[in-house]
């Protein structure tokens, strides 16, 4: 259960490294706008409702996909192209360009029910936690059951809104002074480690082939 605990912070702390979705900009803004604390609490809105979404989609998998035997090396495909995807949009991420407006520091209750109802109200989340889930079964490194899933939630609520809350207080430390230059390259020095990654899994599919 540690392992999934581990591994759920993992996925929730790096998936969530890419400034481009409608929470990572508020987040952003918030920042860059003298609103650290309230982008910090968007953060934590978010965390809870994706970890929701983490819960539901391993526990839909271990339940009714994990017992076919079709499912391990198909979800190995799944997972080189879920991670290929992903290395080609983090090698070419740009930071977006918002505007340096200021506005009055909203209340922590109103920033965390932005947060979540946001996230809860995006549809796609489901699946990018489910080919999360996929890829995670691909590894073979964590045994996916119901009584997982609870635990990889926990993880991937305390790694998104740990990330969230990390790029608030560095934007609230470097206030006036932040290069979003910075960001573009630690990104992109994920994708690299994503390529390769997918590299692995497609190998790990032809050798299975043979």
């Amino acid at each position: 259960m540690l392992l999934a605990l581990l591994i759920g912070f993992a996925f929730g702390f790096f998936g969530s490294i890419p400034v481009a979705g409608p929470i990572a900009a508020l987040v952003l803004k918030h920042g860059m706008t003298g609103r650290a604390k309230s982008g910090a609490w968007v953060g934590l809105g978010c965390a809870a409702a994706e970890a929701l979404y983490a819960f539901v989609a391993v526990w839909g998998f271990a339940t009714y996909l994990a017992q076919y035997p079709w499912i391990e090396p198909t979800s190995r495909v799944v997972a080189a192209l879920i991670l290929g995807a992903l290395a080609v949009v983090f090698l070419r991420y740009r930071s977006p360009e918002l505007a340096d407006d200021s506005a009055p520091v909203e209340s922590p209750l109103k920033s965390l029910g932005v947060g979540f109802s946001v996230t809860l109200l995006n549809p796609t989340l489901i699946a990018t936690w489910t080919g999360a889930t996929t890829t995670l079964y691909s590894t073979g490194l964590v045994e996916l059951s119901a009584r997982s899933a609870p635990w990889f939630a926990a993880g991937a609520f305390v790694g998104i809104s740990g990330w969230f809350a990390g790029l608030s207080y560095l934007l609230h430390r470097v206030s006036g002074n932040f290069r979003t230059a910075t960001i573009d390259r630690a990104v992109r020095g994920v994708g690299v480690v994503l390529l390769l990654l997918a590299a692995w899994f497609a190998w790990r599919f032809i050798d299975w082939l043979r």
